[in-house]
């Protein structure tokens, strides 16, 4: 149960015995029709690793034009960060966070915690259960862990609004969580990489409220644009460009329906000031119809800038569609009616009442009629495309830049401040809509403009496909502790956002490298496993990190303590076992034979099995051959492979005696009869012995190799045979130097044995 002013009880109350109150006196807040309940949000925290690599600096690093990431994606920035950072710890660092700024008791004021996120360390145990251990004797809290790409958190959001909204609401607080780290294997895709997380605190009679929770629409699709079938890779599988064509239709499909429902609850409640904003301009303009500049803000789920930018300028071609259908429908009824003319004085574009403007005749003259009318339609630059089928449009370069032109100035107005942290950070996935809305929230609301009766219109997708469009107005709480205690201004000091991201460490740009390459060994290492990147020393005050992996799978965590001194920046993040791992790892030019391998003592603290588990890459370094040719000449002739590419013949004929002791075991030959039948024929005399072969030469494993001679003596040929081909090929490799018969000259060096490996492959009988 909620006091009578929306407050969770505190701890010397029951809120399973009270009923939660309704604010019902909040008509001086709404500007829209709601239930009174004013649920939203109440307060938000956000998180970021300590380190970032410059978008301009990587161009550099990786070779590519200037401006390819700057300005054909838009981003500053990208936040990273290795193996001692995962989605558990970046949801415990921003829900702790959330709880202290705001004082928040999560004993007795939190009944819900819902977390968003496609970033999986486990297929079966949640995060959400993971953030329990900050809630003390607290069991009673609702929610779970959602995943669908990056639409989870919107879909932990709505069911922690609709929840507080609901009879099951018993007064407590709900928390939603959105964290995700976004990584992507080396190539185009790389620069897309972030990471972050955010919390907010949702009740009722909320700053920022979702009043009218009809004020929403939601696609959901089947696609395979984007996602993650193999677990043993963090990256995921992905088509670009279907990517953004979904991404496209969601926004269209949903933006039409938003559109058309708040349009039709103007027109129904005869309430102009839902469709004006505060520089003026109200729907009248466009007939009444909601537009892509009647919201105050957009919030847009941003995997890059250039996407939100492209995606925001597409709503003024709906707009243009939209109006054009409504225009082809209007002359379609005038033909079936009297025509009739208006006339109008200069103040009568609305009545006394607030009611939308009457939309003139074909034939009116005045206010703005058919004369108007035609020319502007004649001077609309996106003309061409009012007809043309939509799909047709998604690569229309032409187009775009059009679009660019008619939007820019309303996108820098309506857009700049919610994209500024994603600028910085990257793409965060789940997280990327709420740092959103957190930016619009420093920035507009730290310089005092989201004021009450604003609104801001969020737009979340998930690739695969989800996506919902839904409105939030900016309101002043009515109840006294509520107002003290949160509010639009109290969100934007205690986030401090744009100083805390200033305050990050700027590092190299093949910090990103190797912050991800760390992250895919440890992807494939196993258990047990300790993270190693970065240090404990690089990370904020206040912050989770993974202190290891133990044998049976368990990950525990631990805090960079408050006071904590952070390491002086400047030196290289990555500390030097990553950069050793790295180089054992290359594959990419020829091996030599040199391979330092990592011993268990000095490096990993892994039991050697372990330690090979995480060795995937696999070289050929050195060959050799063993091949017949009778007499006396060796089996392993330096030239060996030479007279293979020659096409030497290496079969000889059999002798005398050797004719004698196949005699002798008794040899039978299998023919096959002209009627298909197959007989045996023993073979007692020396003309019905083959006469050629592939005959063995000679081998002295201890003359040639130093081994004992005793131990020589109990191998048969074939493994006499295996044992010299297998040193041959050390040789070959330079792993040994076999320049003579001492068996120093043979031994595997230490740092090789336990990655060096021989295939072995003979047609010698034993």
């Amino acid at each position: 149960g909620g006091s009578t002013d929306g407050r969770p009880p505190t701890s010397s109350s029951s809120p399973r015995n009270a009923t939660a109150s309704n604010n019902n006196n909040d008509n001086a807040n709404n500007n829209a029709n709601g239930n009174g309940k004013n649920v939203g949000i109440l307060a938000i925290e956000v998180y970021t690793p300590s380190t970032y690599v410059s978008q301009s600096a990587l161009e550099g690093h990786t070779s590519t034009s200037p401006g390819r990431y700057t300005v054909g994606l838009g981003q500053s920035g990208i936040g990273l960060t290795g193996d001692a950072e995962d989605v558990n710890s970046l949801s415990l660092t921003v829900v702790r966070s959330l709880l202290d700024k705001y004082g928040i008791d999560a004993q007795t004021e939190v009944g819900r915690l819902e977390i968003g996120t496609e970033t999986l360390v486990d297929k079966s145990k949640s995060t959400k259960t993971v953030l329990m251990q900050l809630f003390g004797a607290n069991t009673d809290v609702e929610g779970a862990t959602i995943v669908n790409a990056c639409y989870g958190g919107t879909a932990a959001l709505l069911n922690a609004l609709a929840w507080v909204e609901s009879d099951a609401w018993d007064g407590r607080y709900a928390i939603v969580v959105a964290a995700d780290i976004a990584a992507y294997a080396a190539g185009p895709a790389r620069p897309t990489s972030g990471a972050g997380a955010v919390a907010v605190l949702v009740g009722r009679d909320a700053p920022l409220a979702m009043i009218d929770p009809a004020e929403r629409a939601t696609h959901a699709a089947h696609v395979w644009d984007f996602f993650k079938p193999d677990h043993t890779v963090e990256y995921p599988t992905v088509d670009g460009a279907l990517s953004q064509v979904c991404y496209y239709r969601a926004l269209e499909d949903v933006y039409g329906r938003f559109a058309d429902k708040l349009t039709n609850k103007a027109k129904a409640n005869n309430n102009k000031a839902v469709m004006m904003n505060n520089n003026g301009k109200d729907g009248s303009a466009t007939n009444g119809q909601f537009t892509a500049e009647s919201a105050d803000y957009f919030v847009f789920h941003a995997p890059y800038n250039k996407l939100v930018q492209k995606s925001y300028a597409r709503l003024f071609l709906l707009d243009a569609r939209r109006r054009r259908h409504q225009q082809q429908q209007e002359e379609t009824e005038s033909e079936s009616v009297p025509e009739v003319v208006l006339t109008c004085s200069d103040d009568s574009a609305s009545d006394a009442s607030g009611d939308y403007s009457p939309v003139p005749s074909p034939t009116s003259t005045n206010c703005g009629g058919t004369a108007a009318a035609a020319e502007e339609e004649e001077e609309d630059p996106l003309a061409e495309w009012l007809d043309k089928p939509i799909e047709d449009t998604y690569a229309d370069k032409k187009l775009e830049g059009v679009l660019k032109k008619v939007s820019a100035a309303s996108f820098r107005q309506r857009l700049g401040d919610a994209n500024a942290a994603s600028r910085e950070i990257g793409n965060t996935y789940t997280a990327s809509v709420f740092f959103g809305l957190a930016s619009l929230i420093d920035q507009a609301g730290g310089r005092g403009e989201l004021t009450p009766g604003k609104t801001a219109v969020v737009f979340s997708y998930g690739s695969g496909a989800l996506a919902t469009m839904y409105r939030l107005h900016v309101r002043e709480p009515t109840t006294a502790a509520i107002r003290g205690r949160f509010g639009i201004a109290k969100m934007a000091e205690a986030m401090n956002l744009t100083e805390r991201l200033a305050s990050r460490e700027l590092v190299h740009p093949g910090e990103l490298d190797h912050a991800l390459e760390t992250r895919t060994r440890m992807h494939r290492a196993g258990a047990p496993y300790s993270p190693v990147y970065p240090t404990v020393g690089r990370l904020f005050p206040g912050t989770y990190y993974l202190n290891g992996i133990d044998a049976k799978w368990t990950r525990s965590y631990s805090r960079v303590p408050l006071d904590a001194k952070m390491d002086a920046p400047g030196a290289p993040l990555a500390p030097p076992i990553v950069l050793r791992l790295e180089k054992r790892d290359e594959v990419s030019c020829p091996v030599t034979g040199k391979l330092k391998v990592l011993s268990d003592s000095e490096e990993l603290g892994t039991d050697l099995h372990t330690e090979a588990r995480r060795r995937i890459a696999c070289v050929i370094t050195g060959t050799s051959a063993g091949l017949p040719g009778g007499g006396d000449g060796p089996v392993f002739r330096p030239d060996n492979l030479d007279r293979l590419v020659r096409g030497e013949n290496c079969i000889t004929p059999i002798s005398g005696q050797t004719k004698a002791e196949l005699i002798d075991k008794n040899v039978v030959q299998l023919k096959k009869m002209p009627d298909g039948t197959r007989k045996r024929f023993p073979v007692d005399n020396q003309d019905e012995i083959i006469k050629v072969a592939a005959q063995l030469g000679t081998i002295d494993l201890a003359a040639s190799y130093g081994v004992p001679p005793g131990l020589a003596e109990t191998m048969d040929i074939a493994a006499q045979v295996a044992v010299a081909a297998g040193l041959e090929a050390l040789k070959s490799a330079g792993l040994v130097s076999g320049k003579s018969n001492d068996p120093k000259e043979w031994v595997l060096p230490e740092q090789y044995r336990d990655s060096t490996g021989v295939v072995y492959a003979s047609s010698f009988p034993a």
